[in-house]
Formats: structure tokens, C-alpha cells, sequence
């Protein structure tokens, strides 16, 4: 590995490079959407990626004892929490007790159908961190497959190839000179699909590394939406701040920050959200 400057201030700006032997490739396994006499392109990728079909006929097969609507947000709640307790020790005490209080209400076969869940949802979020990863709106895709929208509230969520388009659109080379951060704010990110399109571009498009030179700032009214956005920004490994909110009124209910906004507070402090404190008479 090397580093991209001498005035290196975090793990964020080493770059690792490829040895010269080849790279034994992982088993022969299918891609993401359409596995069929198809071979698995991640060079880097260890491990077999799950995909969506595959999350959902789990659920399906396990969660007869559980309803899926309340299974699905539970997996999602959990997973953001334990994420977040990780790094954001500010809310450790808060979280690990709202944590506690999912899994106090299940079975422990329940809890493992939790984890599984959860660890092929960490194995396919993170899949985009390596070589040739495929970036998709996977939990929104998920979501609306288990008929988990609001359609009383109108929630249906951008097809991932509307959101690429509609990215591409939007961002051109101008917009990324001589910007040392680049901000992208969803105020209303559903599952975080645009905020994963415009990654894609940025990645694939333009060459950035986000991880270092990218910070996004989303918010839902609805908490699993939150959740979600959360899941996808931090295991892609996104600086980002996501915000359970009503954007219309201002009310905020809590924050979200990824591990990549923690681990680079000196870069994005400037940018940091709290909740303020209610006012005491």
C-alpha cells in the first residue's frame, strides 16, 4: 500500500495497491441479479455474495413463527444499531438498550433467524467496497419485494436504474473541480437509492474516492427508511450523517453517523448535526 500524500491524515488516504502475482479467484459463483451460467467478477471478494432472492426466500422459509413485516424492521433496526454502537459511543448507553428491548422479544431461534438475516445483508452491502462491486439500492429493492411500502402514504420507492439515470444527469466534471468535499444531502432518501447511484457515478464515472472526498447527509420520517440509508451508506463505507426527520416541519428525532464520519471527524466536523437539547423552564 501506499499513501496519497506525505501530510496523510487518516486510513482513509491509502491506497492498496494490486500485487503483481495474480489473484487466486474465490469459488465460481453467480452475479448479483442473474446468477445463471455466470461467474463471479469480484477479484478481491472472498466470499460467495448473497443476493436479494436469496435474503427474501430466507425470511420467507424462517419467518413463519414471526410476522415479516416486523421481522424485516427489527433485522434493519438491529443491524443500524449495532453499527452505530461500534463507533458512536455518544449514544452507546441509549442505543444498547434499544437493542436489548428488539431482542428481549424474541426466541433464541428467532434471534439467530436475526443474525443470519443480518449477516447476509452485511455480506451484500459490503460487496461494493471491492473490485468491480455492484452498486444498487438492495434493501429498497428488498423492501418493496416484501410488500413493505406505504402505499396510503404514497411510499414507492425510484427503481435503481431511474436513480443511475437521474444521477448521471446531474453530475458532471464541474461540479467535482477543485472540491476537496464533495456534499450530496437526500432529504427524503427512502432505502438511500439515489444517494448509492450517485456513488456509482462518482466511483465508476469519475474516479473518486469517496470514502475520502465524499460526505452525504440524508433524512426519512420514517425510521426503517432511516435504517436502511444508514446500512447502505456505512457499509459502502461512506461518510455520511443520516437523520430520522420531518424535513417539512424541522422536527429531528435522532441522528445516524456512519463509521467513515466518525473515523474522519477532523475532515467533517464542520458538517456534524445534533439534536439539540429541549429547553428547560
Amino acid at each position: 500500500m501506499k499513501r496519497i500524500n506525505p501530510n496523510q491524515l487518516s486510513i482513509f488516504d491509502i491506497v492498496f495497491e494490486k500485487p503483481n502475482e495474480p489473484i487466486v479467484s474465490p469459488p465460481v459463483i453467480e452475479p448479483i441479479h442473474n446468477r445463471k451460467d455466470q461467474v463471479n467478477d469480484r477479484t478481491m471478494c472472498s466470499y460467495p455474495v448473497p443476493t436479494v432472492d436469496e435474503i427474501i426466500n430466507l425470511i420467507d422459509r424462517s419467518s413463519y413463527t414471526v410476522g415479516k413485516s416486523k421481522l424485516i424492521s427489527d433485522v434493519f433496526a438491529c443491524g443500524a444499531l449495532a453499527i452505530s454502537n461500534a463507533v458512536d459511543l455518544t449514544q452507546f448507553e441509549e442505543r444498547e438498550e434499544q437493542y436489548k428491548q428488539i431482542m428481549h422479544g424474541y426466541k433464541p431461534k428467532e434471534r439467530e433467524l436475526i443474525a443470519e438475516v443480518f449477516s447476509k445483508i452485511f455480506a451484500l452491502l459490503t460487496s461494493v467496497t471491492y473490485d468491480n462491486g455492484k452498486f444498487d439500492d438492495y434493501l429498497g429493492d428488498l423492501f418493496m419485494r416484501c410488500n413493505q411500502g406505504n402505499k396510503n402514504v404514497g411510499q414507492f420507492f425510484t427503481p435503481y436504474y431511474i436513480s443511475h439515470f437521474m444521477a448521471k444527469s446531474n453530475i458532471t466534471a464541474d461540479d467535482l473541480l477543485s472540491k476537496d468535499v464533495i456534499t450530496i444531502s437526500d432529504p427524503c432518501s427512502g432505502g438511500g437509492g439515489l444517494l448509492m447511484a450517485a456513488l456509482d457515478i462518482l466511483k465508476n464515472d469519475y474516479n473518486v474516492n469517496y470514502a475520502a472526498h465524499c460526505l452525504m447527509q440524508a433524512g426519512d420520517i420514517d425510521v426503517r427508511c432511516v435504517h436502511m440509508t444508514y446500512l447502505q451508506l456505512a457499509l459502502a463505507g461512506v461518510p455520511a450523517i443520516v437523520c430520522h426527520q420531518n424535513t417539512l416541519t424541522n422536527e429531528r428525532w435522532s441522528v445516524w453517523k456512519t463509521p467513515a464520519f466518525i473515523f474522519q471527524y477532523h475532515r467533517f466536523y464542520k458538517y456534524d448535526i445534533r439534536i439539540p437539547k429541549e429547553k428547560t423552564a
